[in-house]
């Protein structure tokens, strides 16, 4: 049984992106790979169509979405989180769920009225204790550890995490 909506028809060159975008890949990372043939200065915009396509609000919220539809499988580095989730404060488990849904750190930091030096304390806590080095691979990263539920990616999504058994692309159940 399916339990995320229809996913868009994906090329194989915005698949190649979504996972490079989800791999926390440079533009000009990306800008150099052979199978997309993107100029530098189309990177941006190849992501902008991504989105688009994808009805994603933000790259964070885009690496979630990817991984609830298990086109990203894994994290870009090794993650300690993987093996054992680790326990997150409230706030933290806020943030973490509010970037899988599409909020950009300026609109978390407005929402909870934290002034910006909090939140990037509040963002390097996250990162550290997650394992990651970035807001990309905490974005992945709760996603499959089920930190994130799918309601957080999509509110028309059940409200539990994804499963971690393997199923085809597109199947949470």
């Amino acid at each position: 049984m399916t339990d995320l909506s229809p996913m868009p028809e994906l090329t194989g060159q915005d698949t190649a992106l979504l996972i490079l975008v989800a791999a926390g890949a440079s533009h000009d990372t990306i800008a150099r790979d052979a199978t997309l043939a993107l100029k530098p200065h189309e990177v941006g915009d190849a992501i902008e169509a991504l989105l688009a396509k994808t009805c994603t609000r933000t790259v964070l919220h885009l690496a979630a979405w990817a991984t609830a539809y298990r086109i990203v499988t894994d994290t870009a580095e090794p993650c300690a989180a993987l093996a054992i989730a680790p326990r997150l404060t409230p706030r933290l488990l806020q943030i973490l769920r509010g970037w899988a849904g599409g909020r950009s750190t300026p609109e978390l930091t407005a929402d909870f009225g934290l002034s910006p030096t909090t939140m990037r304390t509040y963002t390097k806590t996250l990162l550290s204790e997650l394992g990651v080095h970035s807001q990309v691979q905490a974005s992945v990263t709760g996603v499959l550890t089920g930190l994130t539920l799918l309601s957080d990616i999509d509110s028309a999504w059940p409200a539990r995490p994804l499963r971690r058994t393997a199923q085809p692309s597109g199947l949470a159940a």
